[in-house]
């Protein structure tokens, strides 16, 4: 056979051929990020989860109004977001309707749960892309010291979810890390900038077109945040609306503008541990100073930093709440930091120890699940669950008779999602005493005396939560 080649054959193509060789290397690096981040991934969710489960029910208010909103939902009725105590949110209200099928009292913690496992791998992919195994070991051993991870899981708090899609976004880059962070803006709306940030950097070309990638990517969250409230409650603002009201029903005390730097050095310590706050922040710093001079420059993590904390000091001086945990976000990044500072300091094992540095990160993550412990402010939360449990019988029996009323307006953002959650009942199936007709009125009175409950002139029954008058013609407890 000859080996001059036939008129009309195929002719190698070494170009296709490079082309081919440069795929596989691409794809190899990228398995080697992701294989170890989905082990860090797989230890902590099966941690995390472990101790969620060992531990009595805490989930909050927030969380149980999520999981009434995800059960409306997926029974395909109106979720009543005004019945809640917390801001509604288009995402939340879906990861409850995913959560549906677990047990009420576990459900969305569940998923707050599986949203730190992302937290832990997401930042254990960026800091080994920039940095190598022993920044990203530091950087999630960092976190798990720092934050309180364990606690806010078992509580439910969402802005673990919110941590985790950020940091998603730190890792990934392009159309992946938009997506990522326009999901984090379906819950927090200072996401909307990060994302208007990454779009601006994801997209290629001319001033005027990356100005046009960062406002579509920075309007993405909100515009299907307002077609959410449109669609769910006929109002565009519907979230906005709520926000305000509550806003002027307690009051607008919030926090004096000269105390914000003092109360947010506070919440970044408390979110991921003064430690972590000062080296993470002189790791970035040294990051960004080489990186600048290299040409090359990533400035999402910088803007989660800045531009974060000064859009919550902007709510909460304006009469919003501000909790440690909205930081988390800002702590994670911080802890992004104390790994690039490692992996400088230790440039040399880079990528020498990549599964010593996984066996670390999943090592100290379980370790830090399994030897926490119930703390003081869960013990309210476990109180509380246990006594709507104990209550849920008593109520089931007068449900027959009709709807059942409670009182208080604390109540109206807590208890009626709870009560709707835990018995997998509409929220319509209750409402607010006086304010329509009942079959039996519940008087919240765990953090009020009962002696003077405004209840109707009805038989009461004790149970855990309160006094239950209930109507004559009903005879169920009879």
């Amino acid at each position: 056979m000859s080996g001059v080649p036939r008129p009309g054959a195929a002719r190698p193509s070494w170009a296709g051929g490079a082309l081919g060789r440069l795929s596989r290397v691409r794809s190899g690096r990228l398995l080697a990020v992701v294989l170890p981040a989905a082990l860090v991934a797989l230890a902590a969710g099966a941690a995390f989860l472990w101790r969620l489960l060992s531990w009595p029910a805490a989930a909050t208010v927030d969380a149980w109004a999520y999981a009434a909103w995800g059960q409306a939902l997926a029974r395909g009725e109106d979720p009543l977001f005004e019945l809640g105590a917390t801001t509604p949110k288009p995402l939340a209200a879906l990861l409850g309707a995913v959560a549906v099928p677990l047990p009420p009292e576990r459900a969305f913690p569940v998923v707050v749960a599986l949203a730190a496992a992302l937290l832990a791998a997401a930042l254990f992919a960026a800091a080994y892309r920039e940095a190598g195994a022993v920044a990203a070991a530091v950087a999630v051993v960092a976190l798990a010291f720092g934050a309180r991870l364990p606690a806010w899981v078992a509580f439910g708090f969402v802005d673990v979810v919110v941590a985790a899609l950020v940091l998603a976004g730190v890792a990934l880059r392009g159309r992946w890390r938009i997506a990522a962070l326009v999901l984090a803006g379906l819950l927090r709306p200072e996401a909307w900038a990060l994302a208007a940030i990454g779009g601006f950097t994801a997209t290629a070309g001319s001033l005027a077109r990356r100005m046009g990638g960062a406002l579509a990517a920075g309007a993405a969250a909100p515009v299907l945040w307002i077609l959410t409230d449109l669609v769910v409650t006929g109002d565009p603002l519907a979230s906005l609306h709520w926000h305000f009201d509550r806003l002027n029903a307690r009051g607008r005390g919030g926090v004096a503008w000269l105390d914000l730097p003092s109360v947010l050095w506070t919440g970044l310590g408390t979110a991921g541990g003064a430690l972590v706050v000062i080296a993470g922040l002189l790791g970035l710093g040294l990051y960004y100073l080489r990186a600048g001079r290299a040409g090359a420059v990533d400035w999402l993590p910088l803007a989660v930093v800045l531009v974060w904390p000064l859009l919550i000091a902007v709510q909460a001086g304006s009469g919003a709440n501000l909790r440690a945990r909205y930081l988390l976000p800002v702590a994670a990044v911080l802890a992004l930091g104390c790994g690039l500072l490692a992996g400088m300091l230790l440039a040399r094992l880079r990528t020498r120890i990549t599964w010593p540095a996984v066996a670390v990160a999943a090592g100290v993550l379980v370790f830090v699940a399994v030897s926490a412990e119930i703390s003081e402010g869960m013990h309210q939360s476990i109180a509380r669950n246990e006594a709507i449990a104990a209550t849920r019988p008593t109520l089931e029996s007068v449900r027959a008779c009709g709807r059942v009323g409670v009182t208080r307006p604390s109540a109206q953002r807590g208890l009626v999602p709870q009560l709707a959650a835990s018995s997998r009942r509409s929220p319509d199936e209750f409402g607010i005493y006086p304010e329509g007709r009942f079959a039996a009125v519940l008087h919240f009175a765990r953090r009020s005396s009962a002696p003077n409950a405004p209840l109707p002139p009805w038989p009461r029954r004790p149970t855990p939560l309160g006094p239950l008058a209930v109507a004559p013609g009903c005879e169920a407890l009879e």
